[in-house]
């Protein structure tokens, strides 16, 4: 499955730049008083950048509780 050309690769790389921040985005917590909070999407959810932001977040979700089983 070709998703693009070799005209358009910035395309593809924008993709990977949200859907990466949100893999990272994970394991990056911050501690305020003795609790630890998650980052939260940066981007509105409906928007492009927010899904794939989302979609980071989630596979780095499952991949850490696949490890932990």
């Amino acid at each position: 499955m070709k998703l693009l050309t070799l005209g358009n690769k910035c395309a593809m790389a924008t993709v990977d730049r949200f859907f990466k921040q949100g893999q990272k985005d994970f394991f990056r917590t911050t501690k305020t008083k003795g609790r630890i909070h998650e980052r939260t999407n940066p981007y509105n959810e409906n928007s492009f950048r927010g899904k794939e932001w989302l979609r980071g977040f989630n596979n780095s979700y499952f991949k850490n509780l696949r490890r932990n089983k």
